[in-house]
């Protein structure tokens, strides 16, 4: 037991309302006291407001008190302070007023730039710009290599005026190319060896230093330069697939320098060292806080810094005195100097065993900060090594303000995960050239005046107010119909002390075959096995990855981030190969199912592991019908989990463990009035209870972009060859005497039309949005329909709408690939030659009856397995989300504490008032509070949410189209943000549901 809430209603001596009182019960291995006492004032408070008024919706009940509403807006965000807002030109020209004779610059070979004399470099270039016309509000790109002489071209663009756009030679032609043209620069300033990076047409000057210092001294120009203007446009990373140009103004960057130079004591004693790509923003960052506070910029060669040369060597080569590093690439490092005082970690999520290598002795900082808000939003303090717990992000800038929010911009508890959003001088203009793009992510700031930046990163306060990062909201990932973050299986892994660093990605290396696949580089020698299992005891076994993939170190981008697209696909050739051969004719014929389940060429090993195959619980359930039809024997998937090899499970077969396969799933003949699965009738059911065409909670979208030349035809037959092919897909569901039944339907009447509509990119997400929300009328409608949105001359979206009751999660992956492949035949001129299907939908609704029965026979399958789902069903579910104080131990000390929790005799006899309107009870009222919290905590809409099994037991269904997968109840639906009233009726209806079924196994339940 995680959380539970036992309360019970007192009544005075007339039996009206007394008050209700009880207590949440914890499992302190999660939850400090505080936290849960937190829980219980906001559940009292949120029924105060619902019997206050119980019209409002959920997301207008407040679940802050005044003070923590004051703590999370105001208290942890109160950092004002004076700092200078002057343009990057006159912070440096005062900056070398006070100092001129200090070290301003340090090239890789020793020699040394004053201020002075880094002053009159930059008023030079100023001056060759300006003379070629650049002025105030223009841009000007650098593509030069990485150099002492880059730092006097970026200043003297901000003399000129101008905004410099920093373009990294290394990077491909094309991308080069394309941030040229995308940024419009008046001139690209390059060398003889990039001046072929430039596009054609494009004005450029070859970069002469020598000539340039050669010619007369002269002033820069006088240019009016507002501190608004742009300072400079870096170009991140699109999920467009093109990179999108920040357009930075000048108002961060005196706020910028002002934090660094208080939180690293940057002087004139400090040297830090330049090591990011000047394209990427960490250069800005090193830039401004050598130059702009008195101190030196170290330029080392590029084969000095890593990957190519020492980090710790060139440091200590060069007096380093300050880094700033991203984690991947601090992980390579072996030794750093003494001298190298200041370290800071950012550009991605730090794992504690860094804090432990690096922070004793030194000043360790963790920063946080998209380009958009000027570099740098949130520092730590100086971390120290604690050995467990994610490491913070830290707290506000100087006149910065972090909010974490819901999705209706409401401010989340300390402890709860929200979006995080920044506000304050250092956000940028926007997107250079997007407005529709920076409308979406600057937006208004509900809390004081001005814009507030969606960084899309997930994050929460902790009690003494820091930030902890907790991953892109975009990162989840769907592997196998769940919902799973990366992240949370890095951390786990990352917990284990043989592993160094990790990352984990989902793979598609083969269609339809999403997979997740963990990278580690092992301090020790680790046994995949047990990292396996040492999973396997923290997480769900849909989150345990199906490869471990060892390397000598993780691949990092030439900005110092991993680099997920040059992680190896992972080879199960080894372990395929790797011991003896199969020896009878049982595990020959395992060796072939093996390869075949698991796609692979072949397996000649009998000691190979499934699992280290690439096996993963949805592909266990391929294996054991596989087995059912090869060998006419049942093996469950607890035997396949313990025995894993083929001469394990050749054994079970072998011997007396295996059980009697049960009747196999073939064409059946069809009777008069054909019977809904299990599974449809509870899905024709909610289609009746939500309203017949209003609800699209159980529809499931399938988005697919086609780029170029589409034969519009030849689609449309496509999608009736795959109606043609999958009953499912045109059956409706009409009543007879009250009860409903599958029809389905022949020709044109059973093959959906593709409807063509005209978009455009900007409003691309609504238009799928609302074509997504459309319910259906099941007894009437097919259970899916096509729309083919243009958004372009040759640009389009399929969408593809399905209802729950004719498709599942795996019928997606499986409609996805057969409209590829009936498309690819009709573009060819002929119909798609796949094989005809072994059975169909309507074959399986029977089947199943034969083989579970009724609940009336007390001696069917359906009736023996009550037991087993009695007892799957106890407890709370893995995926409901609890704001959690820590995550769960390996081994759970199973100690408890209580936490009282009352509420008014008021409250209660305007609740009971409440319940008896709505034909409800008190127990329903409670249910539907509970859940409307635990959402706006941060738990979701669907409180709790549900466990999916896939339901394909035979391997006749694994091509098959339909709806056998099913999920837990209760489960309360707080989509929609339904007033109280409504919420209770949904509440009401399925609990009603679930008592009328309470004692019939999980299949039926759901």
């Amino acid at each position: 037991m995680d959380l539970a809430l036992d309360l019970a209603e007192h009544r005075d001596g007339d039996g009206n309302p007394g008050g209700i009182r009880g207590a949440f019960l914890y499992a302190t291995d999660l939850f400090d006291e505080r936290t849960v006492e937190g829980l219980a004032e906001r559940l009292a408070r949120l029924l105060d407001q619902v019997a206050a008024d119980p019209t409002a919706r959920v997301s207008e009940f407040e679940v802050l008190d005044g003070v923590e509403r004051e703590r999370v807006l105001e208290g942890w965000n109160a950092t004002e302070r004076d700092v200078p807002v002057r343009p990057l030109a006159e912070l440096f020209d005062a900056r070398a007023e006070l100092s001129p004779d200090a070290v301003a610059v340090v090239g890789a070979g020793g020699e040394e730039w004053s201020y002075a004399e880094l002053r009159d470099r930059s008023d030079r270039v100023a001056g060759v710009l300006a003379a070629r016309g650049v002025g105030r509000g223009d841009l000007v790109a650098v593509v030069l290599e990485r150099s002492a002489d880059v730092v006097p071209v970026v200043l003297g663009i901000a003399k000129a005026g101008a905004g410099f756009v920093p373009v990294d030679p290394a990077y491909p032609v094309e991308r080069v190319g394309w941030m040229i043209e995308d940024a419009g620069p008046v001139l690209v300033v390059c060398s003889e060896e990039t001046r072929g990076l430039v596009p054609a047409g494009v004005e450029c000057i070859v970069w002469d230093p020598s000539a340039v210092q050669a010619a007369a001294p002269a002033p820069a120009p006088v240019v009016s330069v507002g501190v608004d203007d742009v300072a400079y446009v870096i170009y991140t990373s699109g999920s467009t697939g093109r990179p999108k140009g920040v357009a930075v103004t000048h108002r961060g960057i005196g706020n910028l320098v002002s934090a660094q130079i208080e939180r690293f004591e940057v002087g004139a004693d400090a040297r830090v060292l330049q090591l990011a790509s000047l394209s990427f923003d960490a250069s800005v960052w090193e830039l401004f806080m050598a130059l702009l506070s008195g101190a030196a910029l170290v330029m080392a060669d590029q084969d000095m810094l890593p990957p190519n040369g020492s980090l710790g060597a060139t440091a200590a080569a060069l007096g380093v005195t300050h880094v700033t590093v991203s984690p991947s690439v601090l992980a390579t490092v072996g030794e750093l100097p003494e001298s190298l005082g200041t370290v800071v970690v950012a550009s991605e999520m730090c794992p504690p065993s860094l804090v432990e290598r690096w922070a004793p002795g030194r000043r360790m900082v963790n920063a946080y900060g998209p380009t958009e808000v000027t570099v740098c939003a949130t520092m730590s303090e100086p971390l120290e090594a604690s050995g467990s717990g994610p490491v913070p992000i830290g707290r506000p800038l100087t006149n910065t303000r972090a909010f974490v929010l819901d999705e209706r911009l409401h401010p989340v508890p300390a402890g709860v995960q929200g979006e995080l959003y920044v506000a304050g001088p250092g956000l940028a203009r926007g997107y250079l050239g997007r407005p529709g793009l920076t409308a979406e992510r600057f937006v208004a700031c509900p809390f004081t005046a001005g814009r507030m930046y969606r960084t899309g990163d997930l994050a929460k306060w902790t009690a003494d107010g820091q930030l902890v990062f907790g991953g892109r909201v975009d990162d989840q990932v769907k592997v196998r119909g769940f919902r799973v973050e990366p992240g949370e299986i890095e951390t786990a892994l990352a917990a284990h002390q043989g592993v160094g660093q990790v990352a984990v990605i989902a793979r598609e290396d083969r269609t339809g075959d999403k997979r997740l696949v963990a990278y580690i580089v092992p301090d020790d020698a680790v046994d995949v096995s047990q990292l396996r299992t040492f999973l396997a005891d923290r997480l769900p076994d849909y989150m345990v990855p199906a490869a471990f993939v060892a390397l000598d170190a993780l691949p990092i981008t030439v900005n110092g981030k991993l680099d997920r697209a040059a992680l190896p696909a992972p080879d199960f050739t080894g372990a395929a190969t790797a011991g003896r051969g199969p020896e009878t004719p049982t595990e020959e014929r395992l060796c072939e199912l093996f390869a075949e389940v698991l796609g692979l060429e072949e397996v000649v090993s009998a000691e190979a592991s499934f699992f280290e195959l690439g096996g993963d619980s949805i592909l266990v359930m391929k294996l054991i019908a596989q087995i059912r039809a090869a060998f006419g024997a049942e093996v469950s998937i607890r035997a396949l989990f313990t025995a894993s090899t083929v001469a394990d499970v050749a054994r079970l077969l072998d011997g007396a463990e295996n059980g009697t396969a049960q009747q196999a799933l073939t064409a059946r003949p069809r009777p008069e009035v054909l019977p809904l699965s299990y599974a449809q009738q509870r899905m024709w059911f909610l289609n009746r209870l939500e309203g017949v065409g209003d609800g699209a909670v159980y529809n499931l979208p399938l988005a697919l972009r086609l780029s170029g030349e589409l034969d519009r035809v030849a689609l449309e037959a496509a999608l009736g060859d795959v109606a043609d092919r999958h009953e499912s897909l045109r059956t409706v569901f009409p009543e007879t005497a009250g009860e409903p039944r599958q029809h389905v339907l022949a020709g044109e009447a059973g093959r959906p039309p593709l409807i063509v509509v005209e978009t455009t990119e900007e409003h691309l997400r609504e238009v799928l949005g609302g074509y997504a929300a459309r319910g259906f009328d099941l007894s009437v409608d097919l259970p899916w329909r096509a729309r083919l949105l243009k958004t372009g001359p040759s640009e389009y979206v399929l969408l593809i709408v399905a209802h729950h009751i004719a498709v599942d999660g795996w019928s997606m992956g499986v409609l996805g690939r057969e409209i590829g492949v009936a498309y690819g035949a009709r573009r060819a001129g002929r119909a798609p030659g796949w094989e005809p299907l072994p059975v169909q939908y309507a074959d399986y609704a029977l089947w199943q009856r034969e083989v579970l029965g009724t609940l009336e026979d007390p001696d069917s399958v359906i009736s023996g397995q009550l037991g087993y789902w009695r007892e799957a069903l106890a407890g709370a579910p893995e995926e409901l989300v609890l704001p959690a104080d820590r995550p769960r131990p390996a081994v759970p000390s199973f100690r408890g504490g209580e936490v009282p929790i009352a509420i008014t005799t008021e409250t209660h006899a305007r609740l009971t008032e409440l319940a008896q309107r709505g034909g409800a009870t008190m127990f329903m009222v409670m249910h539907a509070a509970i859940s409307a919290l635990l959402s706006r905590m941060g738990a979701g809409k669907d409180i709790p949410v549900g466990t999916a099994v896939a339901g394909r037991g035979d391997a006749a269904l694994d091509g098959l189209v339909g709806f056998f997968v099913n999920t837990l109840v209760l489960r309360s639906d707080v989509s929609g943000d339904p007033t109280f009233v409504e919420l209770l009726s949904r509440v009401r209806e399925a609990d009603l549901d679930a008592y009328a079924h309470q004692d019939v196994p999980f299949e039926r339940l759901v």
